[in-house]
């Protein structure tokens, strides 16, 4: 609809001028129609538009975009919240009536992964999800969250910046028949981050999320982060109400670890501190960082390209430290090609993510977080290296 003389959310005849005159290189107009319908009213119609995308492409060279979780009741509406380009976006996936309402399948499918607990099935569906909601909000995004070129800050200068981002609220909706993201008003948000419970006796130090600066995202669930304390790299696990439990165990696993005589020799990351928001209560952990440039399952040219003494190697150093771990009584809780890290250096496998659950294909449902899970794990892996 275009209104003569009136301002947004229509357009005036002087914005529709610019916009046939900025279209220029980057977009075609086939054709258009303009219908009287009411005074200083018309219907515009049949506009036809050749998009080559410079302007997404352009806004999508320096783009940081990422889901960070989610939260909702099975069966009930979801709320997604994403991180793009230092700002926060929570949207709100609601079911339907309508079967056809692609939306709507999504969101049953993910509740019967959550409810069935699969993780990696978790995970698909979140992607698809996901990729729905970037292209449904991608124009919105880009104009509420510009790149570095555009006149946005730059990746976030410490953590406390990443952690409490600018918020905006959207839900998902089908309008004229296309999926769209609608914004909606929202009560101001709560502290989304738990509080983890630290056991008495042991001195880690603390440092507070301002005081600590973001290098780069890591890959895996909920919140992790390479980050910089005084000068030195470490990773930072932040808990949230959704994986909150993760971070407490793997806490408890590597506090374990850290008492043992052979903590040193153990191929896990050691804790080195705990991160404290503004309100004194820890919200996360930092552990050693592992230089690395992929992970087991993601080997450059795949496993195969690997020399068979090479791949002999790592089944013998992931079989020594799941044993040093039972030793402990600590299970690995993780186990997976994914969550064993190859260091840059060494090429020494390091075991990593000790928030438990399972993986489909690697360790059965029943036997999650336990040693005769990650046996399997093991085993499976060692069929995974196929020396």
């Amino acid at each position: 609809m275009i209104r003569a003389n009136l301002d947004w959310p229509q357009f005036s005849f002087g914005q529709l001028a610019r916009l046939i005159k900025d279209i220029g290189p980057v977009r075609k107009i086939d054709d258009f129609t303009m219908k009287l319908i009411e005074q200083h009213s018309f219907l515009l119609t049949g506009f036809k538009t050749m998009e080559i995308s410079a302007d997404r492409a352009q806004w999508e060279k320096h783009l940081s975009y990422y889901i960070q979780g989610s939260t909702g009741e099975i069966g009930g509406d979801y709320d997604f919240t994403i991180i793009c380009n230092t700002k926060r976006f929570v949207v709100t996936v609601s079911p339907s009536s309508d079967p056809d309402d692609k939306a709507r399948l999504l969101l049953s499918r993910y509740s019967e992964a959550c409810r069935a607990d699969d993780e990696e099935q978790i995970q698909n569906v979140q992607d698809a999800i996901d990729d729905m909601i970037y292209e449904a909000g991608r124009r919105i995004f880009a104009q509420l969250a510009p790149g570095p070129e555009n006149g946005a800050p730059e990746f976030p200068k410490n953590l406390y910046s990443d952690l409490y981002p600018e918020t905006f609220y959207f839900r998902l909706a089908v309008v004229g028949g296309n999926i769209q993201i609608v914004q909606k008003r929202f009560p101001q948000q709560q502290n989304r981050h738990f509080h983890l419970t630290i056991e008495n006796g042991f001195d880690w130090p603390k440092y507070l999320a301002r005081n600590i600066a973001v290098t780069n995202k890591l890959m895996g669930t909920g919140y992790i982060a390479r980050v910089s304390v005084n000068g030195q790299d470490m990773c930072c696990k932040i808990g949230t109400t959704t994986w909150g439990t993760a971070i407490q165990r793997e806490y408890e696993c590597l506090q374990k670890i850290a008492m043992s005589e052979n903590a040193s020799s153990i191929r896990v990351p050691k804790l080195v501190g705990f991160v404290v928001g503004n309100d004194g209560y820890t919200i996360g952990i930092l552990e050693e960082f592992i230089p690395h440039e992929f992970t087991l399952g993601r080997v450059k040219g795949g496993i195969a390209a690997v020399p068979n003494e090479q791949r002999k190697k790592w089944a013998v150093q992931i079989g020594q430290t799941v044993d040093q771990l039972h030793e402990l009584g600590v299970a690995w809780g993780g186990g997976k090609p994914d969550n064993v890290l190859i260091h840059t250096e060494t090429n020494d496998c390091w075991l990593v993510d000790f928030g438990g659950s399972w993986t489909d294909g690697w360790v059965d449902a029943e036997l999650k977080e336990t040693s005769a899970g990650d046996k399997q794990a093991v085993v499976n892996i060692i069929d995974f290296l196929a020396f």
